[in-house]
């Protein structure tokens, strides 16, 4: 975040802010949130690319009815946010914000309503079941956000996980995967039942939240099958096959390893079906799909060929496409699709299968970022150790095969361009493993590798980020050594952050606080220990030792970043935002192309944590 330094002095002299790779494809409100404090009320809300750089806000304050009242000596010109000290939380309240003397968003709270520090939507949790009579129930999993309506505020899209949801290589059956949309104030549009012919577990059940067709509202894109319910009731394919393996004796008990599979992408108010095409690749041949890692070699089982990744990309610099990729291990296919006049589209494949394109195979990762890497105005889409250029070409592959984690961004300042932080995976005992590093930095457009550690060592997990002010850009650190210099790999410390997961930016600095389970902390690089900024009590973290929310991301507020988490009951998602005063005021993240394409892809494979192209 050290970038914003300029875009400060940019706007001290009265120009625009300067997004490297700006996105204005949503027309997005004020995004006013009001959360109490000890102090009183707290607001926070919005500035977009499209809002000039001198406008100024008011805040007027209701009470009971009465007149309004202005809250603010001065026009609020240098932050994006208000403590309302002298509210009297146990009246009704309404307070107005103004945008150069125009009403710009409201927010009501009566008397009788309860104020946590947090906003809750209601949710509907699905009914239990039982398959081959074994008993289930759901816990709400990860969400992705967009204008399914486009009235300018989030909708909130959840996915519902059955409790016996599985990895690839495991036998038996699981239940239903459902996707559910809800308005902020709890208003559930419609949800989609994706079927008895889609395996629930986090390498099969992504899901995209676009705007592919820029009509101001977005869409939902997914794997479907057969017997997929969409929104409105309507059943995709047929609705009596049921593909999966009932022998108990096959290695393929409860798995679905042949007939159709669909790409569908769903209308975001109604979640009704617009269309479906079938899925690229094809999962045949089974046994096509092997490579080392993963606690297993290859197979005809499906372990391998049922692992997915997806992604949103501007391949073209100027419309979002629908990007799924399919395999990490051995051989990986990437396809890309557009969406147009509610039309899919099948545009490019690339295929490590492919002869001349072997060195390929191997590389992906359980997680994809998507950014222009090379700077020629069209995204890239990094698998992990390798990218495939805008045009479906192979752009660089560093050979350092798979891994679990993945950082992009300009990770080191002074170096032009972009950065690639990997976390590989090393398993088992050969030649292959022992040359691949643990962790390694490289190049975004080339693949040159900067610098690399750990060879043969399995790091499972890792983070890169600006945690510590005295070393230019992103420092970074595993579960394996301490803390590094992102620019040499050198160790700054053989202490580090007590979490490898995800980052967020929660106070007033440009520094990035850290977010493990359900906590938010910040690294104390002066005592080098780790400091707690919020414990969220009633709630639950995601994926099991993964520890992810289910989401994270600007979609509140200014310009900080909010955490979604389940309660504890699954009867509600909470957004948690800071209520720690603003210093300065910058656009919204979400109008940085990368980051905002980060938020699309972030629920799919090994979650990870956004990062903007500045």
């Amino acid at each position: 975040m050290k970038h914003w330094i300029i875009v400060n002095i940019l706007l001290l002299c009265g120009s625009i802010y300067a997004f490297s790779q700006p996105y204005k494809g949503e027309k997005l409100s004020r995004g006013l949130v009001g959360i109490p404090t000890e102090k009183g009320m707290y607001f926070s809300w919005r500035i977009t690319l499209n809002d000039a750089p001198d406008l100024q806000f008011d805040l007027y304050r209701s009470t009971n009815g009465g007149t309004e009242t202005k809250l603010n000596k001065a026009p609020i010109s240098q932050t994006t946010d208000f403590l309302d000290e002298t509210v009297d939380l146990k009246a009704d309240n309404i307070w107005i914000l103004k945008a150069d003397n125009q009403i710009a968003a409201t927010w009501i709270r009566t008397k009788e309503e309860e104020l946590p520090p947090y906003l809750s939507i209601p949710i509907k949790k699905p009914e239990d079941g039982e398959i081959a009579g074994e008993h289930f129930f759901y816990t709400a999993n990860d969400c992705s956000v967009g204008d399914l309506d486009g009235d300018g505020e989030y909708e909130v899209i959840l996915k519902w996980t059955p409790s016996n949801s599985k990895r690839p290589p495991q036998r038996g059956f699981t239940g239903n995967t459902y996707l559910d949309a809800y308005k902020m104030d709890g208003t559930m549009l419609w949800r989609i039942d994706l079927g008895p012919n889609i395996r629930s577990g986090a390498a099969t059940t992504n899901f995209l939240v676009f705007d592919f067709d820029g009509d101001g509202c977005a869409e939902v894109c997914c794997k479907t099958g057969d017997g997929t319910i969409d929104g409105i009731g309507h059943v995709i394919g047929d609705s009596k096959s049921d593909w999966r393996t009932w022998d108990k004796e096959s290695p393929t008990y409860g798995k679905i390893v042949n007939r159709p599979e669909y790409l569908t992408v769903f209308e975001g108010k109604t979640g009704r079906e617009l269309d479906s095409k079938e899925y690229i690749p094809t999962r045949y041949p089974i046994d096509g799909w092997g490579g080392i890692g993963g606690n297993c070699g290859n197979d005809n089982t499906g372990g391998r060929s049922d692992r997915f990744t997806a992604g949103v990309a501007f391949l073209d610099g100027k419309n979002p496409s629908p990007v799924m990729v399919r395999g990490w291990y051995g051989r990986t296919v990437v396809a890309a699709w557009t969406f147009t006049n509610a039309t899919l589209k099948s545009i490019w494949t690339f295929d490590s299968a492919n002869p001349g394109l072997e060195k390929y195979s191997g590389m992906g990762n359980h997680s994809v970022t998507i950014a222009d890497f090379d700077g020629d105005g069209y995204d890239e889409v990094c698998v992990g150790a390798m990218t495939v250029d805008h045009d479906g070409k192979g752009l660089f592959t560093t050979g350092l095969r798979h891994g679990d984690a993945l950082h992009a961004g300009r990770l080191i300042p002074s170096r032009p361009g972009m950065q690639v932080f990997g976390v590989h995976e090393n398993e088992g005992d050969n030649e292959i493993v022992s040359r691949t590093p643990a962790v390694a930095m490289f190049d975004g457009a080339t693949g040159e590798i900067i610098w690399q550690d750990g060879l043969g060592k399995d790091a499972g997990r890792g983070v890169a980020a600006d945690i510590d002010p005295r070393y230019e850009g992103a420092e970074c650190w595993c579960n394996i050594g301490g803390l590094r210099r992102g620019d040499t790999g050198e160790f700054i410390s053989n202490k580090k952050p007590n979490s490898c997961n995800f980052t967020i930016y929660w106070d007033a600095d440009s520094l990035a606080e850290l977010l493990d389970h359900v906590s938010i902390s910040k690294w104390n690089w002066q005592t080098e220990e780790t400091d707690l900024l919020l414990k969220a009590e009633g709630v639950v973290s995601n994926n099991g030792t993964k520890g992810n929310p289910c989401l994270s991301g600007d979609i509140l507020g200014d310009w900080r970043e909010e955490v979604i988490w389940a309660s504890k009951d699954q009867t509600e998602l909470r957004i948690y935002t800071t209520t720690i005063p603003a210093t300065d005021r910058r656009p919204t993240l979400m109008n940085d192309r990368q980051y905002r394409l980060a938020i699309a892809w972030q629920n799919v494979g090994y979650n990870q944590p956004p990062h903007t192209n500045f």
